[in-house]
């Protein structure tokens, strides 16, 4: 580490926190020591059955059943998806250490402290996760429910017996993660009750739910210091798993310790993770809709134990997540801005929807915490069912207020007018942030014209440095560097905080936000938003010495027209909507020398 880098770190030690910080260093020091070998041992494999014969729903609306059908009949064929987007041909009982990209596998028989997570042959190791995140057991579930072919069940014991006999419990990669590992548990517990096996399970589902609690809770301090979605995923399956098998009176005397653990951690998650409007700490709309779907998983599954509910404090808390991600969805089909980091999760996959519609996930958690419907729409209704039961779908449409202005937790700048939004990244350095700071979405009935590039990959070297770069976002970039030093993979150093005078300013016809912020290299951006009711204008003003560049990202379309766009050099550029996809977009480009001040206009 040479020493700017080392002063940057130690600058954002106490903004990650001391414990974090020296909890992380203690497990990697653990994990090259070979420790963490001795401490998670690996155990035989679980064969036999795990779910049985159960009724066929007589409720199930009529409209879902196509999609349902394309679901499972990929997955009886041998088809399986990747990140809800790619689609291979790998068998009816796949290879799960394969990584159909590159057409390469892994070796399964490592300890997972033993591999590491981005120095694989195989190229990105969420590929090979992603077909041990169970999908497919949730899907060939609620197909078995509803069609009542035996030929499903058969083949979810088919695969969890492959699985659990080519993946011993902390042997190869699908045990290196412990949210991976708490995915796997949401979904057995989520077909538990689809298959209605949730109070009467077999033995093989019990013991391979405790096992996966046993790679979790010694490790989750881990998953705690990264102050994300790790740790609450984590917390939240250790505390539901516990009082499951509490419930069926598991023979370990572990689990009330466990039991109590995970509470009391997803307690703390909550208050700490979740802003008081709702921003999560990843700051990143698909991370949100991981946090949000964790909160139904965990809700629904404590309503189900007859566990205490949480105290006012909290549910006010995952009450404004949820309103949050309800004002953040505007797309036509319920898509969302691309913000911050999108690796491709969805944990509640219980419908046929696209990976980018939020708004099943969003009318879920709005029946769960408010016994009300976020939207007047039974297609997006499907997890409200299967969740909460057929009645849900009666219940009335919740009312929020939508101001023309506002920002929420000082991070996210929303104006509204008329069929026009504007969403504006502010900086804020509560959170680990990335070099986004006053990227700029413009949306207009329900289509995306100003658009973040999006992830594409954690482990593409160059790709994946190019889609987090500030290049890749609609705003200024100074000189060739970031807006901020990396650090690591997914830290950087001198967080940017933005000027505390930032705010919207008064205007009858127009909604006028102004802003400004400095980075550590002395470099002032001030950006100013009009907005009228067919107009957007986005005026900025630079103070540097470097020569400089701002970049547009946008979706061609005949609705609307530049006004200045002589002044841009246009070519074309990729953004990613899906993980480890890219598509073609449009980039205006335009260098300034500079102190300078220069205006775009969208007319719609």
């Amino acid at each position: 580490m040479n020493i700017s880098k080392l002063i940057n770190t130690i600058k954002i030690i106490p903004k990650l926190g001391f414990w974090n910080v020296a909890y992380t260093v203690w497990y990697k020091i653990s994990l090259k020591l070979g420790w963490r070998k001795r401490w998670f041992n690996q155990k035989p494999t679980i064969q036999g059955v795990f779910y049985t014969p159960t009724s066929i729903s007589k409720d199930y609306r009529e409209e879902w059943k196509d999609g349902l059908t394309l679901q499972v009949d990929k997955i009886m064929s041998g088809i399986f998806t990747w990140f809800s987007y790619h689609h291979f041909e790998v068998g009816a009982i796949p290879n799960w250490h394969y990584n159909p990209f590159d057409n390469v596998s892994l070796e399964g028989d490592k300890h997972w402290s033993e591999i590491n997570d981005f120095g694989l042959k195989t190229g990105d190791i969420k590929i090979i996760w992603e077909l041990s995140r169970f999908d497919w057991l949730t899907t060939l579930s609620r197909a078995y429910k509803v069609f009542g072919n035996k030929e499903y069940l058969t083949r979810i014991n088919q695969l969890l017996n492959d699985w659990s006999k080519n993946n011993p419990l902390n042997t190869g990669p699908n045990w290196k993660c412990g949210q991976e590992t708490s995915i796997r548990v949401m979904k057995l517990l989520t077909s538990a009750q689809l298959l209605d096996q949730f109070s009467n399970p077999q033995s093989n589902l019990l013991e391979i739910v405790f096992q996966h609690l046993e790679r979790i809770e010694p490790n989750i301090n881990y998953a705690i210091a990264q102050d994300n979605n790790h740790g609450t995923s984590e917390a939240s399956v250790l505390y539901i798993g516990a009082t499951w098998l509490l419930e069926h009176n598991y023979k370990s005397n572990k689990l009330k310790s466990w039991k109590k653990q995970g509470r009391t951690i997803i307690e703390n998650r909550i208050q700490k993770l979740i802003q008081p409007q709702g921003t999560f700490s990843q700051r990143s709309m698909t991370y949100h809709r991981v946090m949000v779907d964790t909160m139904i998983f965990t809700l629904q599954m404590m309503k189900m134990l007859k566990e205490p509910t949480f105290n006012n404090r909290i549910t006010k808390k995952i009450e404004s997540l949820a309103i949050w991600q309800y004002k953040m969805t505007f797309g036509a089909n319920g898509d969302a801005p691309n913000f911050g980091s999108n690796d491709g999760a969805l944990f509640e996959n219980l419908h046929s929807r696209d990976y980018r519609d939020f708004r099943s996930s969003t009318q879920t958690i709005f029946g769960t915490i408010f016994q009300k419907l976020a939207y007047n729409n039974l297609d997006v209704s499907e997890v409200l069912y299967w969740r909460l039961g057929k009645d849900s779908l009666k219940w009335k449409v919740k009312e929020i207020d939508l101001p023309k202005s506002e920002v929420l937790d000082n991070q996210m700048v929303i104006l509204r007018k008329e069929n026009i939004i504007v969403f504006l990244k502010n900086p804020e350095d509560t959170f680990r942030p990335g070099n986004d700071s006053f990227h700029i979405d413009l949306w207009y009935k329900g289509e995306c014209i100003l658009q973040d590039s999006g992830t594409y990959s954690y482990n593409a070297g160059t790709i994946s440095d190019g889609f987090k770069s500030v290049a890749a976002h609609n705003t200024i970039q100074f000189g060739n560097y970031e807006q901020m030093p990396k650090i690591s993979r997914f830290l950087n150093g001198a967080w940017i905080k933005s000027n505390p005078k930032n705010g919207f300013i008064k205007d009858d016809d127009s909604i006028i936000w102004q802003g400004s912020y400095k980075d550590y290299e002395g470099n002032k951006h001030t950006r100013n938003i009009f907005l009228s009711e067919n107009t957007c204008s986005i005026k900025d003003e630079i103070q540097s010495n470097k020569k400089s560049v701002i970049k547009y990202h946008i979706n061609e379309s005949n609705t609307y027209h530049i006004e200045n766009i002589k002044d841009y050099k246009v070519s074309k550029t990729e953004i990613s909507k899906y993980y480890l996809q890219k598509e073609n977009a449009t980039l205006l480009e335009k260098t300034i020398n500079k102190k300078s001040t220069f205006t775009i206009k969208f007319t719609i």
